[in-house]
């Protein structure tokens, strides 16, 4: 019998192997994930305490009773339950948006050595822990290309040398400024399904930019990350850095709660002329199905346009030194010293309130990486 968390069938719930919880469910409603499995433990439910002995040695969608004689059905928490459900100490990424995100990297992991898009090795920069939501899903994002690697485990799925994670294919960097919030998500993550994701997974602690100029150090001046994600405040002020360190055509993408916080690295970018191409900005949350496009762009109006090559025009008529009332949307922003206007509207409809704003960029070769 096959005790893999990889399958479903025949899977055996264990206390062997700390981590392993079940899903509670009472009348086809889910009212509790278990605590980690261990003998003569016990979980409250609504419907009443369950000893873990009664789920230990059973099999997915199986039935147990509770102290108050009410039969409940166990199952394997899935990776959104996991999420949603485990205890935290900040907010997570949700499941939907984390999917979103990972989605706009267009990962494409292959275990083989061969193949037209194959690149030898993945390193992806996670900025800003947090719960670990977005992390477990990069991480089963780039999960196949380690596979067939003989990975040492000890006896604790949580256990694996920092040395043997980066022999592999593809690793997630995820960093983190506060230690607390690093070990709580390394517990998130080693608890779901007896940590199958943590040996493609790498945490830190510290300031991200510290922590590329480090790494940067350690590899010769070299750019290495394939793709860089951050959640931060002010993740703005950490792009300039960031580029330093991601390979020509990786993604970089910022994750804010506000759109404003969007424009300032939209016009940050525009500001030092920095090699990156503004691929889309999306917003995400309740009810927005695969996001919503949002136009967000620098622009001269035209109204401005026809004043330099019409300067006659602009000295004796005052109203031309204003754009055109239909020239550019109301939710538009006027740069004083520029001259232009930051277009900041959704694409279709009207807008509405979202759980925050995905960018991406992409990075352009320069003349400096072709030398």
């Amino acid at each position: 019998m096959n005790n893999s968390w990889n399958g479903q069938r025949g899977l055996l719930f264990t206390s062997r192997i700390e981590g392993d919880c079940a899903i509670v469910r009472y009348k086809g409603q889910t009212i509790g994930l278990t605590a980690p499995l261990r003998a003569k433990g016990r979980t409250s439910t609504r419907a009443g305490e369950v000893d873990h002995d009664t789920i230990i040695g059973k099999q997915p969608r199986d039935v147990v009773v509770s102290s108050k004689d009410r039969e409940l059905r166990v199952q394997v928490p899935t990776l959104e339950e996991h999420i949603v459900m485990t205890p935290r100490l900040v907010t997570p990424i949700y499941p939907a948006d984390a999917n979103l995100i990972v989605s706009l990297l267009d990962l494409h992991p292959d275990a083989s050595q061969s193949g037209l898009y194959n690149n030898s090795h993945i390193e992806i920069l996670e900025a800003g822990t947090g719960h670990g939501s977005l992390t477990l899903h990069l991480a089963r994002a780039i999960h196949a290309a380690n596979a067939g690697w003989d990975m040492p485990r000890t006896d604790d799925a949580q256990t694996v040398t920092k040395k043997s994670r980066l022999r592999h294919r593809a690793v997630v960097h995820t960093i983190d400024i506060s230690s607390k919030y690093s070990e709580h998500a390394a517990k998130i993550i080693g608890g779901f399904r007896r940590g199958i994701y943590t040996r493609d997974i790498e945490f830190h602690v510290g300031d991200v930019s510290e922590w590329i100029d480090r790494q940067i150090d350690a590899r010769d001046q070299r750019a290495f990350l394939s793709h860089i994600i951050l959640d931060l405040p002010m993740s703005h002020t950490h792009i300039e850095k960031a580029l330093s360190a991601l390979q020509v055509d990786g993604k970089l993408i910022l994750f804010n709660p506000s759109i404003t916080q969007i424009n300032s690295a939209i016009e940050l970018v525009k500001t030092l002329r920095l090699p990156l191409q503004l691929e889309r900005v999306v917003e995400v949350g309740p009810a927005m199905t695969g996001g919503r496009i949002w136009d967000v762009r620098l622009v001269r109006p035209r109204a401005l346009t026809r004043e330099a090559n019409v300067k006659s025009i602009s000295d004796t008529d005052t109203d031309n030194s204003r754009p055109a009332s239909n020239a550019l949307d109301d939710e538009a922003s006027f740069d004083d010293d520029g001259g232009r206007y930051l277009v900041c509207k959704p694409k279709i409809g009207d807008r509405i309130s979202g759980g925050g704003f995905v960018a991406l960029w992409s990075r352009n070769r320069t003349r400096k990486d072709i030398q």
